[in-house]
């Protein structure tokens, strides 16, 4: 079985059967990603596309010395972010999957109690809605951390940035995430019923 990097030599020296199996590699997660910021089907699928199509154009511009997977994420996050800001879209985020991450299904039994299930629902929401209003660099930082569940170095291989600063940019992202749902509360004068958050 070939690596991605002697697939992308294949490529480059005009193999056309190795770039549909890179793509077979990577349209999964690719598609993944931009689903996870655009919340949109389609919208989706159209900018994979693009995304295959810009790593084609660019294949050229890929450092074989590194991993493969990294550099394609990053254009995939890129290509999406620049899509959306194109067009000026409203991104709804869902994160109710990372939070039945956190939970075994077995400990959802332990909260019968409607007013808990109701506030822990309530709270989803929120964020849902502050997501909304945070900057897309915060966004696609949280939909790696906390949705594709990638650890800190995977996120700055992703971004070509270093640990420290995705250690910054997911506090910051999170302080921010926090911010706006506070000020929500707090325009609505229910600030005491919020949870610690």
């Amino acid at each position: 079985m070939f690596t991605d990097e002697m697939l992308t030599a294949r490529i480059l020296s005009g193999e056309i059967s190795a770039f549909e199996e890179l793509v077979d590699r990577y349209k999964r997660s690719v598609f993944n990603i931009i689903y996870r910021m655009t919340a949109q089907y389609q919208e989706a699928e159209d900018i994979s596309q693009e995304v295959f199509l810009t790593v084609y154009q660019k294949l050229y511009q890929f450092d074989s010395s590194k991993r493969f997977a990294p550099w394609i994420h990053r254009i995939a996050i890129n290509t999406c972010i620049s899509s959306l800001r194109k067009k000026n879209k409203v991104v709804l985020l869902n994160f109710d999957d990372s939070y039945a991450n956190q939970l075994e299904p077995d400990q959802y039994q332990h909260y019968t109690d409607p007013d808990i299930n109701l506030e822990r629902a309530e709270l989803k929401e929120e964020i849902k809605a502050a997501l909304l209003e945070i900057p897309e660099s915060y966004r696609s930082v949280l939909i790696m951390r906390y949705q594709l569940d990638l650890n800190n170095l995977e996120i700055a291989e992703t971004l070509g940035v270093s640990k420290e600063n995705v250690e910054v940019r997911i506090h910051r992202a999170r302080k921010s995430l926090r911010k706006v749902i506070i000020k929500r509360w707090e325009e609505r004068g229910r600030i005491d019923e919020l949870p610690r958050i």
